[in-house]
């Protein structure tokens, strides 16, 4: 075969299989022994913003106090990502002595270093961090330890799964990741969720859809934003527009956004 031919031949098979693995969706096939928990499930610390937003608007640095300091920032997609990787491949012993430092970094990377898309493991597979009762719990006690561990922040800017940014966002898709969305809430599932409106830079953030429910053709989720510790935030559903909506934060207005799954494979 010729040269020419061969890259012809790789072009056409890349331009059929791409699309289908950036879409690819595989439901769970059993249900999780617990859903994800808002109280229990997330970290105890938040991503920071680079900018100084209030109300959705870039301000300047001067109006924010002197006594903020943002020591860990564009970290979305890994607190986000690690919080369903804790939650699918960890465990909490609270009747155990806790780890020294050096083998709890050890664990965490281990919990986080494993593809957050693989089946969630068995309660006697899971990796065991006694001393603690849950994620929250655990992350508290030392704050820095697991961001330190987690993961970096650069290596998400390289992620094969970001090349959907630029192409359209159809509403015959964003039905369909309702419905999958919604049918793996019952089973326990979170789902991670990219919230866009690219080419605007209005929102580039990463959720866990936690819970939802169905009101006749609007669907409300509560989602874990790591931007915050306190509490849920929500993400709205129109089936009659086939639109996503995100409440307001203190980075973004709220309105309309973009919605993409991501982490479900090597190209998401």
């Amino acid at each position: 075969m010729s040269p020419s031919i061969k890259v012809l031949t790789a072009a056409l098979l890349i331009s059929l299989l791409l699309p289908r693995a950036l879409s690819a969706y595989e439901p769970p096939a059993a249900p999780a022994s617990r859903p994800f928990r808002y109280d229990t499930d997330t970290f105890s610390f938040a991503n920071e913003t680079v900018w100084n937003y209030v109300n959705g608007a870039v301000q300047s640095e001067s109006s924010r106090p002197q006594t903020q300091k943002r020591d860990y920032t564009r970290r979305c997609f890994v607190v986000s990502r690690a919080a369903v990787q804790f939650w699918k491949f960890a465990r909490f012993d609270p009747k155990a002595a806790p780890l020294p430092h050096d083998q709890l970094a050890e664990r965490i990377r281990d919990v986080t270093e494993r593809s957050v898309w693989l089946p969630t493991l068995s309660r006697h597979e899971r990796v065991v961090f006694p001393g603690y009762a849950s994620l929250r719990e655990i992350s508290a006690a030392d704050p820095g330890l697991f961001q330190a561990n987690i993961g970096l922040g650069w290596p998400v800017y390289f992620r094969a799964g970001n090349m959907p940014i630029v192409a359209p966002v159809y509403r015959e898709t964003e039905a369909h990741l309702n419905d999958e969305i919604f049918h793996d809430l019952q089973l326990n599932y979170p789902t991670l969720v990219w919230l866009y409106n690219f080419p605007s830079l209005n929102i580039n953030h990463v959720v866990v859809v936690i819970s939802g429910k169905r009101d006749h053709g609007r669907f409300h989720y509560q989602v874990y934003d790591p931007n915050y510790t306190n509490a849920p935030k929500k993400l709205d559903y129109d089936a009659a527009t086939r639109t996503f909506s995100y409440q307001p934060t203190f980075y973004f207005k709220g309105g309309t956004v973009n919605a993409r799954a991501v982490y479900r494979g090597v190209f998401q």
